[in-house]
């Protein structure tokens, strides 16, 4: 059960609406952590803006970005989360074997050197909150430093999304149960 009420958009400011559209522009419809966040525009407008900077403007690669959303959502178990990119991953190139070990917490198998390297990176991150140089390393080789701060960013940005979806209970889109 959601801990918050829906955001009814005929009772919004004119300045919180032209928000509410700018955020709906970009989605089916108003669910997920923004069916939140919308209730407080100071911080609805900026998460916006950086999560149109990381998925839209930035440089990495979709499969790239959804590999990195995957690996945050399941290590903060963000039910909403992962239902959303699972498709989205794979329809991007993620292997079939790499989503489904990571919804099983296994480190998958990897073909394509550049997810090995964020997959290292990323998961040393949310382990142990540091990157060790040898995997920095190999991330900055392999991806370069602009990927490499989008990757870091986008890591902490779902990160965020996490505990917003987990502390408000924001349900799956089809009441999905992934974990």
């Amino acid at each position: 059960m959601a801990r918050f009420e829906p955001v009814n958009a005929e009772k919004l400011s004119p300045e919180h609406k032209a928000l509410y559209e700018t955020v709906r522009s970009n989605r089916p419809k108003l669910a997920g952590p923004f069916s939140v966040l919308m209730h407080n525009p100071a911080l609805a407008g900026p998460v916006n803006q950086v999560v149109d900077a990381v998925r839209k403007d930035g440089k990495l690669e979709k499969r790239l970005y959804e590999l990195i959303v995957l690996i945050t959502v399941r290590h903060a178990e963000a039910g909403y989360a992962w239902a959303v990119h699972d498709p989205l991953g794979r329809k991007a190139g993620l292997s079939d074997e790499v989503v489904d070990a990571l919804l099983a917490k296994r480190k998958p198998t990897f073909v394509k050197a550049d997810e090995q390297a964020l997959y290292n990176a990323i998961t040393e991150l949310l382990e142990r909150n540091k990157i060790s140089d040898g995997t920095y390393q190999t991330l900055v080789k392999t991806i370069g430093f602009d990927s490499a701060l989008e990757a870091v960013t986008c890591a902490g940005l779902y990160c965020m999304i996490g505990n917003v979806i987990n502390a408000f209970e924001v349900p799956t889109p089809n009441g999905e149960k992934p974990f």
